[in-house]
């Protein structure tokens, strides 16, 4: 009902608010109202759809938000993402877009999940009988072996259907073919095309002759044989002619004919072929072996046996000692083990001699010896008990080189070389020598015994021993124990014997097996006289030759010892022998040779004379620009083959060494030529010797030269180069540098006159040309090459520059900027170039990422990057660079694949990283010049870098003007290294406040983003708790530096880096290193060599400084001023360079400091600075500002923290290296939009 005012006007039915709370009024047509339900609002309408999240927003309850499921987006959810709009299907495959995520529908041919795998048709073998499949696109095609045919292979081809066998001939269908049968129907061939002649095919057997018949044949057979055929082969043997088992052979057969041990003579003949041959058993012979054979006849029993003859055989009837079929073999009685208390048995013939311990005897060892009780030998002989025809007694034994009752008589005496000692020994005692002798000749005759038929020598040759046996004149054996070097001045004991027709020679020594060394061969039969030598028949002995000088003792001949008395000639007794070699005689590390009773020594190059003391002195060419050159003239010419051998130091890369010449010819050239030393013959190729030869040390060249590249040779040779300048010039112009000590084969071609040296095979062409006797170097350091006050130091032919703070480089133009520190700790400078940058590790979790925008890095290449980090974390942005549509750059940490996108992308699953341990990652582009091409990438210094799939472009898209923002460690936890692009570092780290700055930056920070916190810090892994009794928790992720590992449980090896230039290097247990040097050089490095003995004309003492000749070397004795080994200057402490990894040694007061290179620090630069070494810094300086620092990050960390909650993944949680590892972390690469052919990414 309308409601009306006082006044009589009508009011808005829904003005008065009549309606209850909660409740909606409305207006009806009459003017009146209703009230009813209000409409639902915000997210009780339901807005989002496809299963959105609906949260209210603020006090408006129209205000909401909708959080949409995965696979939708739009403001209420209503879109659903297109998973079909990357086109991730292959090959044509049709894509449908289902809720979050696609399906592939495949064409025939292809599967797998996006239709990237091709269907093998052929992997079901449907070709049959061997026919081979060819896999198409949703089809195969089979090559069917010959025979078969048909889709599948599967028909047998019937070859017979063309009726291929003629004149009624019966065809068999076969495999790949057919066969005709054709019996019965007079033809034959492979078709039955051709008519049988019946002789062609030779149906007589035995070789008989066939006749045509018509129709038919005839076989003339040959005797022995019968049948149509003459196939019957008649048997002689049949009636058994051969008597007394003797085997019958037919003559017929032809395996009894041919071969040296074939029963018939001659070749098989089938005119002789019938009759019988008898084959008769042993003991019967006769054409039917009816004789009997008198085995006895040959005298088969050994050994003195007697024979009896047998029917077919015979009987030995043996000798004792003996037995066997003929008495061939000798009883052993020693195998009843005849030897009692440990006794060693030897057989004889019949018998046994038992080889006691000393306190045994008897004939089996089983009499106790007591024949030294009470005994009288001296004190120096050694008493040996003696058990003979059931008496015991003794006998006394002198020590070696004495003899008689009481030892006294000396047996050892000396033989002077060139000067024998001879003797004469009665006849009758077994053959053989034996001696004790000590030399260190490697040459010589010992011994000689010899008598009216025979003689024997015992001799060293090249230090080993050797028998020869002479017999009428003539050489009947010789033995020898090769490997034994015996000339090495100690006694050795030696014994050749005549034993049973066999010459043993025996050496006692401690390289022998069980001591004893034995070399044996049996005498000629024509040589048994010498062992029945009469007493009527003495023997000469001759100790010593020619060649021989050293000492004897206890010589024995056929048994006897030679005494003093029964030697004449110059006999020294005793033996005393001075150790030639010591001390080393012998200079210039000469080998000294000992030759008994003086010494020689053999001297390296270009060192001579009796002690190497002599050095053949360098000639200098080319000193001061000066042309200098030398000719000489061959009054010989050398035979078919050529070595040339010099010393060489220079630095030019150029010049002609050496020519044979015949006026204007030349002939063999040596030359260099691009630092390489090359030789050419005219119509020959050139030789060229491996290597660089410029580098200004001294080395020894040698070239050989063989007949073909000697033809005219020419008797002139130039060396240095040529009278006239423009004639060296197609070999490099003349030489500048050192030439020392040439020679040609044997023969030295001297620059400079020596003392004595008169050759008769040379003479000089003309006087030498501006030769400078030394090798002399040029003054390098007038005027001063080094700049920035930099010291000028002469080295040969070089210059070394000693440049002042915050100077490097050959010439001290290159400014350093990290000698004044300009880095905070932990961080660490590095120099760039025109810069530095503070280096630093940094820890990052879940936070903002740091952000960095390349400055200066137009000109260099960006076809690479570095990068360390550390983390548990399986999902983690590592650096990402988005650079537009075009181009961009992603490094992660990644649990699953990056996805399929152009560009280089690193193929899935990657290797492991998410184990708390360091890694380092290179990436580089395999050809950097190209616009596109396949990317590297190196693990942890892996030898094999991995190989990205897909071609990408360098990264160009940092420089110019809107260069790409770099953004590091985006969700991210864990730590982050050193970081470079393109070979520059991007500065985690600020420099301290007031420390110069370079004259540019390449990377600087991105405007406003947030600094990183500095060092690597983890959770804490070992919090306070209750362990065990005994157990103690050690945190190996805060490890400090000197470790490394996965762990860091393991200590870094000083001599990784191969700090020694010389000699081997020695981990110290401090973690420092020492240089243990080899002879010759020294310092702390090995660097230094030690200066000759004796001060010659290549030794040179600058500044005035005068030279003296010591045992330990030239010594050069400086004026005030100068120091060092040569003069040269200062007091250096950098001269041993003791400077790690490229460092730069700056002295100053007398103590070094080293500027280290890019990558390394510490003292001596001994420290990778993945490592950093704390630095010392100003307490009050560092300590306020890190206050403030640490309470910024805080409450940036507590907002990204707040922000990073939003967007935590599953695998949420703090930092922690003992948190379980997520399986399958990986370390990822992918790029993020599809690129054009010119520009790819990573």
């Amino acid at each position: 009902v309308p409601s009306e005012t006082l006044s009589g006007q009508t009011s808005e039915p829904c003005a008065s608010g009549s309606c209850a709370p909660g409740t909606k009024c409305q207006t009806t047509e009459s003017d009146g109202h209703t009230c009813g339900p209000m409409e639902p609002q915000g997210c009780a309408t339901q807005p989002c759809q496809h299963g959105a999240l609906c949260v209210p927003q603020g006090p408006d309850p129209n205000s909401f938000q909708c959080y949409c499921v995965p696979g939708f987006q739009g403001p209420h959810c209503e879109l659903d993402i297109d998973e079909c709009a990357s086109r991730p299907c292959h090959h044509g495959a049709t894509c449908h877009n289902l809720a979050d995520r696609f399906e592939c529908r495949c064409p025939l041919g292809y599967a797998g999940v996006t239709c990237e795998a091709e269907v093998d048709e052929c992997a079901s073998a449907p070709c049959l009988h061997g026919g081979s499949c060819l896999d198409g696109v949703g089809s195969y095609l089979c090559m069917c072996a010959p025979g078969y045919g048909g889709a599948s292979c599967q028909l047998d081809l019937d070859e017979c259907h063309s009726q291929p066998c003629a004149h009624g001939g019966t065809c068999h269908d076969q495999v790949n073919g057919f066969r005709c049968d054709c019996a019965g129907t007079g033809y034959e061939g492979a078709r039955c095309e051709l008519e049988v002649l019946e002789c062609a095919s030779a149906p007589c057997a035995h070789n008989a002759t066939c006749l045509e018949g018509l129709g038919s044949f005839r076989c003339l057979c040959w005797p022995g044989f019968s049948g149509e055929w003459c196939e019957v082969d008649e048997d002689e043997c049949a009636s058994s002619p051969c008597q007394n088992g003797g085997l019958c052979l037919q003559r017929s057969d032809p395996a009894l004919y041919g071969g040296a041990q074939a029963p018939l003579p001659g070749a098989f003949s089938l005119r002789h072929a019938a009759g019988f041959l008898c084959r008769c058993s042993a003991g019967f012979e006769g054409d039917n072996c009816s004789g009997d054979v008198d085995e006895c006849a040959s005298g088969p029993c050994l050994n003195g046996g007697r024979c009896q003859d047998l029917p077919n055989g015979f009987q030995c009837h043996c000798l004792d000692g003996y037995t066997g079929l003929t008495c061939e073999e000798d009883v052993d009685e020693c195998l009843s083990e005849p030897c009692l208390h440990g006794g060693t048995c030897d057989d004889t013939v019949a018998g046994y001699t038992c080889w006691c311990p000393e306190t045994w005897g008897g004939h089996d060892c089983s009499v106790q010896l007591t024949g030294c009780q009470g005994h009288t030998c001296p004190l120096a002989a050694t008493c040996i008990p003696i058990f003979k025809s059931g008496i015991h007694s003794y006998a006394c034994r002198c020590p070696p080189g004495t003899h008689g009752p009481d030892c006294g008589q000396n047996t050892t005496f000396s033989v002077v070389a060139g000067i024998p000692v001879w003797a004469s020994v009665p006849g009758g005692g077994p053959l053989g020598l034996a001696l004790r002798f000590r030399t260190t000749l490697p040459a010589g005759a010992l011994a000689t015994r010899t008598d009216t038929q025979n003689s024997l020598e015992l001799e060293l040759v090249e230090g080993t021993l050797q028998v020869t046996l002479w017999s009428h004149g003539a050489t009947t054996l010789v033995l020898r124990l090769p490997g034994m070097v015996l000339n090495d001045g100690h006694w050795h004991p030696v014994e050749v014997a005549l034993r049973l027709g066999t010459l043993e020679l025996r050496l006692w020594h401690e390289g022998c097996p069980s001591g004893l060394c034995v070399a044996s061969g049996p005498v000629a039969p024509g040589s048994t006289a010498l062992v029945t030598l009469g007493p009527s028949e003495p023997c000469s002995a001759r100790l010593g030759g020619s060649a021989f000088a050293g000492c004897f003792q206890d010589v024995l001949v056929d048994g006897h010892l030679l005494l003093l008395g029964n030697l004449s000639g110059n006999v020294v007794l005793g033996c005393e022998h001075r150790e030639q070699c010591q001390p080393l005689p012998c200079a210039h590390g000469g080998a000294c040779v000992d030759l008994w009773t003086h010494f020689h020594c053999d001297c390296p190059r270009p060192y001579s004379g009796p002690t190497c003391a002599n050095e053949i002195p360098a000639a200098t060419f080319g000193l001061r620009g000066a042309l200098s050159s030398i000719s000489f003239l061959l009054l010989e010419l050398p035979g078919l083959s050529l070595t040339v051998s010099f010393f060489l130091r220079t630095r030019e890369p150029a010049g002609l060494l050496l020519q044979f010449a015949n006026d204007s010819v030349a002939g063999l050239t040596i030359f260099l030529d691009g630092g390489q030393i090359r030789a050419t013959v005219p119509g020959s190729s050139t030789v060229e010797l491996p290597g660089r030869w410029d580098d200004g040390l001294r080395h020894l060249v040698t070239l050989s030269f063989g007949p073909d590249q000697l033809q005219g040779l020419g008797q002139q040779v130039h060396v240095g180069g040529r009278l006239l300048p423009a004639d060296s010039q197609p070999w490099g112009g003349p030489f500048r540098g050192c030439l020392q000590d040439l020679r040609l084969n044997g023969l030295r071609l001297p620059f400079f006159p020596l003392p004595g040296d008169n050759s008769s095979q040379l003479s000089e062409l003309g006087q030498s040309q501006n030769l400078t006797q030394g090798c002399i170097s040029e003054d390098t350091c007038s005027p001063n090459p080094c700049l920035n006050g930099g010291t000028c130091l002469v080295t040969w032919n070089d210059f070394h520059c000693t440049c002042p703070d915050n100077f490097t480089g050959p010439t001290c133009a290159q400014q350093q900027w990290c000698p004044s520190q300009p880095c905070l700790s932990p961080a660490t400078c590095e120099e760039v170039p025109d810069g530095f940058v503070c280096v630093a590790e940094a820890t990052f979790r879940e936070g903002p990422p740091a952000a960095f925008t390349a400055h200066n890095v137009s000109g260099r290449s960006l076809s690479g990057l570095s990068l360390a980090f550390r983390t548990r974390d399986p999902e983690g942005g590592l650096l990402r660079v988005p650079a537009g549509a075009d181009a961009g750059l992603w490094l992660a940490v990644s649990n699953g694949s990056g996805g399929d996108a152009a560009g280089a992308v690193l193929h899935a699953p990657g290797p492991r990283v998410a184990d708390g341990a360091w890694h380092r990652v290179r990436l580089a582009m395999e050809r950097p010049a190209a616009a596109a091409s396949r990317w590297l990438l190196w693990l942890d210094g892996a030898a094999t870098p991995a190989a990205l799939r897909g071609l990408a472009g360098d990264l160009s898209f940092l420089r110019g003007p809107g260069a790409a923002r770099i953004l590091l460690a985006e969700n991210f936890t864990g730590c982050l290294g050193r970081v470079a692009l393109g070979g520059l570092p991007l500065a985690l780290a600020r420099p301290r406040p007031g420390a110069p700055t370079g004259s540019r930056e390449h990377f600087v920070p991105w405007p406003g983003a947030p600094a990183p916190s500095l060092g690597c810090r983890g959770a804490p892994l070992c919090p306070p708790s209750t362990y065990l009794p005994g157990v103690t928790c050690r945190d190996l992720f805060r490890r400090g530096p000197g470790w490394e590992g996965p762990r860091c449980e393991a200590r870094v090896d000083p001599c990784r880096s191969a700090p020694c230039a010389r000699g081997w290097c020695h981990a110290r247990p401090d973690g420092r290193f020492e240089c243990r040097c080899p002879l010759g050089f020294t310092g702390a490095r090995c660097r230094l060599p030690i200066l000759p003995e004796g001060c010659t004309l290549n030794l040179t003492c600058l500044n005035g400084g005068p030279c003296k000749a010591g045992p330990g070397g030239a010594n050069c004795s400086c004026q005030e001023g100068s120091a060092g080994q040569r003069c040269q200057s200062l007091p250096l402490p950098c001269e041993a360079n003791p400077c790690l990894n490229g460092g730069t040694c700056q002295a100053s007061g007398g103590v070094y400091e080293c500027t280290c290179s890019s990558g390394f620090s510490g003292p001596i630069c001994e420290v990778v600075k993945g490592l950093p070494l704390p630095l010392p810094f100003p307490l009050l300086e560092v300590a306020v500002p890190a206050a403030c620092a640490c309470l910024l990050l805080l409450l940036l960390g507590l907002l990204s923290g707040i922000l990073a909650a939003r967007k935590r993944r599953q695998s949420e949680g703090t930092y922690s290296p003992s948190q379980q590892e997520v399986a399958g972390a990986r370390l990822e690469m992918d790029s993020v939009l599809k690129v054009p052919p010119e520009e790819r990414l990573i």
